[in-house]
């Protein structure tokens, strides 16, 4: 039978046209420090339910990235400015809203 929910670990990766629309929405800058961006980051993690979609995804430069994902603060502070930006489910995908 078909799967109608895809697998979780499907739904957490960006695909190539979703990356490719969040590092043209940051115009390739790593947001954090203005260098040349990357990687595409989940602005809330994976492991903390975050999805492969638009409103999750942040451009980084590899320092940075790994400086988000070791400090709470740092994390906490783009989580804040997404949801304020895209409101409280912005790391959710369809699947999670419906």
């Amino acid at each position: 039978h078909d799967r109608r929910v895809p697998k979780q670990s499907v739904r957490n990766e960006f695909k190539p046209s979703v990356r490719k629309q969040i590092f043209e929405r940051d115009n390739g800058i790593c947001r954090e420090c203005g260098r040349r961006g990357e990687e595409i980051h989940h602005v809330v993690f994976r492991s903390r339910g975050g999805r492969g979609v638009f409103t999750n995804g942040l451009t980084l430069c590899h320092s940075c990235h790994r400086r988000i994902h070791l400090n709470n603060d740092l994390a906490n502070k783009w989580i804040e400015r997404f949801k304020n930006r895209y409101g409280n489910d912005f790391y959710k995908d369809k699947w999670d809203k419906g």
